[in-house]
């Protein structure tokens, strides 16, 4: 994956706020790929020149649990609500919505890749897993259970 310097992200954006051309015109004139600048441009334009800065960041469980229920609440995209919280890579909400799903709100908390295999978990409606203020990720942890006591 190519890296790109700030400077080089600020003046795509720019001329794409300035109305030199569309992502895709500018793709070519910049030769960079048409999704980074409209991802550069969400970015700038929720978080401005930080949002275009390199970031490393660990999460903590409640932070991702707030993200969560802001995205159920809001029915948002993984995108959406990863450019508002500026998590630079939306597949993460995604990683933590499948952990909560699965019953590892524990995991939430983990910021070290999980090994390969998982201790047999056991569903219970009394789990201390569970996140009072996400009905809907309850319910999904609750057909993952169904589905795991089948097999």
């Amino acid at each position: 994956m190519e890296k790109y310097e700030t400077e080089f992200k600020l003046q795509v954006v720019n001329s794409f706020l300035e109305g030199e051309g569309g992502a895709k015109l500018l793709a070519r004139r910049w030769n960079v790929p048409e999704e980074k600048i409209r991802t550069w441009v969400s970015r700038y334009r929720l978080h401005g020149i930080d949002g275009l800065r390199p970031k490393r960041s660990a999460y903590s469980s409640e932070f991702k649990l707030q993200v969560l229920s802001h995205q159920n609440r809001e029915r948002l995209s993984s995108r959406r609500v990863a450019a508002i919280y500026d998590i630079r890579n939306p597949n993460q909400v995604v990683v933590w919505r499948r952990d909560l799903a699965e019953g590892d709100a524990q995991d939430l908390g983990n910021t070290m890749p999980k090994p390969d295999t998982k201790p047999e978990q056991h569903c219970s409606d009394t789990s201390p897993k569970a996140v009072p203020d996400s009905a809907d990720a309850c319910a999904k942890r609750a057909r993952g259970c169904a589905r795991r006591s089948r097999t």
